[in-house]
């Protein structure tokens, strides 16, 4: 992935997460939806913490490279995971 015209590596599920709150930006994911969507099944006891230690490494990899405030991923208490980035800020590839 290129961000800012600098490659960064993404783990496939990192990659997959992204994809998935990008194409959601604005509304609120719950850990149940993100982890059917990601992980193709029903969620388990520490799903939450699969999820929030990806969430981590999103913001650590692609968070570090952009100015402050174009990438952010909001957690909603007990509830999930908001993406609010600005999306000039963020290319693809």
């Amino acid at each position: 992935m290129n961000c800012d015209n600098q490659e960064i590596s993404l783990m496939a599920k990192e990659y997959d997460l992204l994809c998935l709150l990008a194409a959601n930006k604005g509304r609120v994911l719950t850990y149940d939806q993100i982890y059917q969507k990601i992980w193709k099944e029903e969620a388990f006891g520490n799903a939450n913490n699969a999820i929030a230690c990806h969430v981590h490494n999103l913001r650590e990899k692609v968070g570090r490279l952009l100015p402050e405030g174009c990438f952010v991923i909001r957690c909603v208490r007990e509830v999930g995971y908001c993406f609010e980035a600005d999306s000039e800020c963020i290319a693809t590839t």
